[in-house]
């Protein structure tokens, strides 16, 4: 593991790449996929899409079930993740890691 390795992942386990990374993508079916950065840890979601239904007196929205996608966790995953998602991360060392990677 290299310098710019280890202090990225430092970086990321201090909560300093917190957050939504990218855009929140909808797939054909309607549901919404997106990844983040959550306690040093990167994570892809995906939420079904939701419905409707009339509860006699109104239309009442039923928000789609909410799962985990992906974790990525150990040191190697995390470094994956930078690879291929760091260019969508506001952050110009990260952005330059994943350029490294890019095919």
């Amino acid at each position: 593991m290299t310098d710019e390795e280890q202090k990225l992942l430092r970086r990321l386990a201090a909560g300093e790449l917190e957050g939504l990374v990218g855009n929140v993508l909808t797939t054909d079916g309607g549901s919404s996929v997106w990844s983040c950065i959550e306690d040093g840890i990167p994570i892809q979601y995906k939420q079904g899409p939701g419905s409707k239904y009339f509860n006699g007196k109104e239309n009442e929205h039923v928000p789609g079930a909410l799962r985990k996608r992906k974790t990525w966790k150990s040191d190697d995953e995390k470094l994956e993740f930078l690879q291929k998602f760091g260019w969508l991360i506001k952050d110009d060392e990260v952005q330059a890691y994943s350029a490294k990677y890019k095919p």
